[in-house]
């Protein structure tokens, strides 16, 4: 524990059930005037804290939180993901589950500065925050005060002060994109269909293929084509079949794709409807935009076509599929999230989907 000089100030590594749950609450006061946002999922959270994850065994991880006068004002977990450091040979720690009331800049630089000490003395020579693999999500830069796409972030804008602070430099930038399901790209999305079917390629929806067997697709297919792609690290199908078995028998089977060459799997997509009417927090009267929720924007969450079949026209198919689908069942807008700013291929992919740029977002690195 340290107290700062004014004494006002706590900073502590966690480790009671309590203080996880107090931790895995404080989004509620951050965001507690925002008209739209998407709260945690608090189980989850607590159970990743508390090392009750199928991921705990690949992770060294510690909570932090700062505490002003008894209430607690900023949290932060510093992680050591072993899975990622042996893919990359990259010494490269993380802070994840960053929030952080506004004002607080002497908490928050005293917090994270604990949080990177802890990373150094396991051996880590950088940190990064803002990106890792099912763990943390990018900065956003924009769009402030709007309810950002599924699983995005919509911080405040003050977080990039406290980062930038505390020694972080912008690594990465990541584009979030909207695209508008109307009879025009609809009829395209048609021909590029019809299009893979010449190239010998199948596109199957997920219940089609059999749910489970297409998590097993998703995961094989994921780690083969994201292998050298930046920030990713492998990932087992026995930590994502639990994450996907509950979707079984709802609209993701409809939505997410299987590409298959032969009987090979060379492409997914993993898709879901708009969760904004069952998940997104709303403040009595509120009415979404129909671009960003309320019933009408299903979400593209990840795309990925293994080396052999690129160039084919694969990726566009899947994702025009999982959007004629979408349409179907009454969605008028599409996310294609998330991708980087120098992943040209896909970039491009958004932009023959007649999708445009609806967001960014960024992700901070600092050497220790």
């Amino acid at each position: 524990m340290t107290l700062s000089a004014a004494a006002s100030i706590r900073v502590e590594a966690i480790s009671s059930p309590q203080d996880f749950e107090e931790f895995a609450r404080l989004p509620f006061a951050v965001y507690a005037e925002r008209e739209a946002w998407w709260p945690p999922d608090i189980r989850n959270e607590v159970d990743l804290l508390a090392g009750r994850t199928r991921t705990a065994p690949f992770l060294d991880l510690q909570p932090f939180c700062a505490w002003r006068e008894g209430r607690l004002v900023a949290r932060v977990s510093a992680v050591v993901n072993r899975r990622y450091i042996e893919h990359w040979g990259e010494q490269l720690g993380q802070l994840i589950h960053f929030e952080a009331i506004a004002g607080e800049d002497e908490a928050v630089a005293e917090m994270l500065t604990r949080a990177l000490e802890w990373l150094a003395r396991r051996g880590m020579r950088f940190a990064r925050s803002g990106f890792a693999a099912f763990l943390d999500y990018p900065y956003a830069i924009d769009n402030y005060g709007d309810l950002p796409s599924f699983l995005l972030r919509g911080n405040p804008d003050y977080y990039h002060r406290y980062l930038k602070d505390a020694g972080f430099e912008t690594e990465k930038g990541h584009i979030d994109y909207t695209a508008a399901l109307t009879p025009e790209t609809l009829a395209r999305y048609t021909s590029m269909v019809e299009a893979i079917r010449s190239a010998g390629i199948t596109v199957l929806s997920w219940r089609e293929y059999g749910f489970l067997a297409a998590a097993d697709a998703w995961t094989d297919v994921t780690n083969a084509a994201f292998a050298r792609h930046w920030g990713w690290n492998p990932i087992t199908r026995t930590e994502v079949r639990p994450m996907m078995a509950p979707l079984h028998g709802s609209l993701v089977s409809d939505l997410s794709m299987v590409a298959v060459a032969g009987r090979e799997p060379v492409g997914v997509v993993f898709s879901v409807p708009d969760l904004s009417p069952v998940l997104a927090q709303l403040r009595p009267g509120v009415k979404l935009h129909p671009e960003r929720g309320g019933g009408t924007r299903g979400a593209l969450i990840n795309i990925g076509v293994v080396e052999a079949a690129r160039g084919r026209g694969t990726a566009l198919a899947m994702a025009a599929r999982s959007f004629l689908t979408m349409a179907r069942h009454g969605m008028r807008y599409t996310g294609y999230t998330l991708v980087l700013d120098d992943n040209w291929p896909s970039r491009r992919t958004a932009m023959a989907l007649g999708a445009h740029v609806s967001g960014n977002f960024v992700t901070y690195r600092r050497a220790l």
